[in-house]
């Protein structure tokens, strides 16, 4: 009788044995679904930035073709003319307009692409993820110079400049200048929201890099 009962184990020792071997194999799989759960997060955030930046570009070039003003100058005391204030006389206004319909053309195309990758379960390839990163870095430096580039030639119109002798013109054309303003706002956020695509382009890119 003895021997029986060293032989025999407790039947609760068995169940202490079995309860680390089942935690043990469940923590991959909830560390695999956090990881799921962040690439599917900046899926979203991914693709609510492109929207944002699609919907301010298209408003900024949109804005900014309208903004044609016509107005009746008295260029002598028995003479008046009408003059018209549009943004294709000027090259910059030209470079803004051409520069935020690649950015929404751009941002429409990609953004059809994040909503696509919400239905993958690893996201974007590294290869994919690296390019559309350097492309929107790309696209971002485009657009801050034309959003440069306008800005300063809307503050000439604005204020004028005594020194090269150019008068302003917002005095005259007080539309226009209303429209160029409202398209430069939306343009600003337009790079705001890049700024923050950008950023996290590559902090996904980052964050593939450091899973491999």
């Amino acid at each position: 009788m003895a021997s029986i009962n060293t032989a025999t184990a407790p039947p609760h020792s068995a169940v202490e044995m079995e309860i680390p071997v089942k935690w043990s194999a469940q923590a991959p799989n909830s560390k695999d679904s956090n990881g799921a759960d962040g690439v599917k997060n900046h899926a979203v955030i991914d693709a609510a930035l492109r929207a944002v930046v699609f919907v301010a570009a298209l408003a900024a070039v949109i804005v900014m073709v309208t903004s044609k003003q016509s107005k009746m100058v008295r260029i002598s005391p028995t003479m008046v003319i009408p003059l018209d204030a549009n943004w294709n006389q000027s090259p910059a206004y030209i470079y803004y307009v051409t520069a935020f319909s690649v950015a929404c053309l751009y941002s429409f195309i990609t953004g059809i692409s994040s909503v696509l990758t919400l239905k993958k379960t690893g996201g974007n390839s590294t290869r994919l993820q690296f390019n559309m990163a350097m492309l929107d870095s790309l696209l971002l430096a485009i657009v801050s110079s034309a959003v440069g580039a306008t800005f300063a030639v809307a503050y000439i119109g604005l204020r004028g400049n005594r020194h090269s002798f150019w008068n302003e013109i917002c005095n005259a054309y007080g539309s226009f200048c209303h429209h160029l303003a409202a398209s430069i706002t939306m343009a600003i956020t337009s790079a705001v929201a890049l700024l923050l695509l950008v950023w996290l382009s590559y902090y996904t890119l980052l964050k593939k890099i450091a899973r491999r």
